[in-house]
């Protein structure tokens, strides 16, 4: 496994794994997010979070963040 360091990136955090599975699925989502660092943990870019932020409060979701 190599070790990968991110810069200048937002963490989202979701309650349970099948939230991030499904923003992983979403077609609008998924290119937003720049890695997975566990079931429930995904990193994205700072100039797309805005816009990642906005997409899951349209499905209904309020995740967890660090910007």
């Amino acid at each position: 496994m190599a070790l990968v360091l991110h810069r200048n990136v937002s963490m989202i955090q979701v309650a349970e794994k099948i939230l991030l599975d499904e923003m992983l699925l979403d077609k609008v989502l998924a290119p937003m997010v720049i890695a997975r660092l566990s079931d429930t943990v995904a990193l994205v870019e700072p100039a797309k979070y805005d816009a990642a932020m906005a997409r899951m409060r349209k499905l209904g979701h309020t995740p967890k963040t660090q910007g």
